[in-house]
């Protein structure tokens, strides 16, 4: 009998679907674009997209900055890949992000034909912002991990909660802006 490994740092101890050590460094990656983007006084989220060990293209969240709600760091980094390969097929890519995908970068990861997210931080780490809370987006989120549960995984990595703790220090200092 198998067992599905329960992740400590999940804060209400979800199970992690796998282990996926070999995507640690983009991870990484990812954690130290975000804590840039932090202290840049943008929101602290990036993500990667990666296939067969190349990284194919990247993203921040510039929502703030551009005043486009739908600039977040996923979305950006599918785009970034698209561009770059020429077209938008991103099949048996992974998409590794900061933070727990909402249903939007959910969505834009499946469109584009990537095979799955894996994300480092769980909502649950992310302070509130001061925006205006969205349940049907919630309730979104909800029925996409229902429905396609094999596409999104936590990875448990080290420094997850510093680009959060980061931008709380750059709002703190007065330095958040657009």
């Amino acid at each position: 009998m198998t067992t599905t490994p329960v992740s400590p740092d999940h804060p209400d101890g979800r199970p992690q679907d796998g282990a996926d050590d070999d995507l640690l460094p983009y991870l990484r990656q990812a954690l130290t674009l975000a804590t840039a983007n932090a202290d840049a006084g943008q929101l602290p989220f990036a993500a990667v997209v990666v296939r067969d060990g190349q990284v194919l293209g990247t993203g921040v969240n510039t929502a703030g900055r551009d005043s486009d709600p739908i600039a977040h760091a996923e979305v950006e980094a599918v785009r970034d890949a698209c561009r770059k390969l020429g077209g938008g097929d991103l099949t048996g890519a992974v998409v590794v992000s900061t933070c727990e995908p909402c249903a939007m970068c959910h969505t834009a990861t499946l469109v584009a034909g990537a095979a799955r997210i894996v994300y480092a931080a769980p909502k649950e780490y992310v302070p509130d912002f001061g925006g205006t809370p969205r349940p049907d987006l919630t309730r979104l989120q909800g029925i996409l991990r229902e429905a396609a549960p094999e596409t999104v995984t936590h990875q448990p990595t080290d420094g997850a909660r510093e680009p959060f703790d980061r931008y709380l220090a750059v709002l703190a200092a007065g330095g958040a802006g657009r």
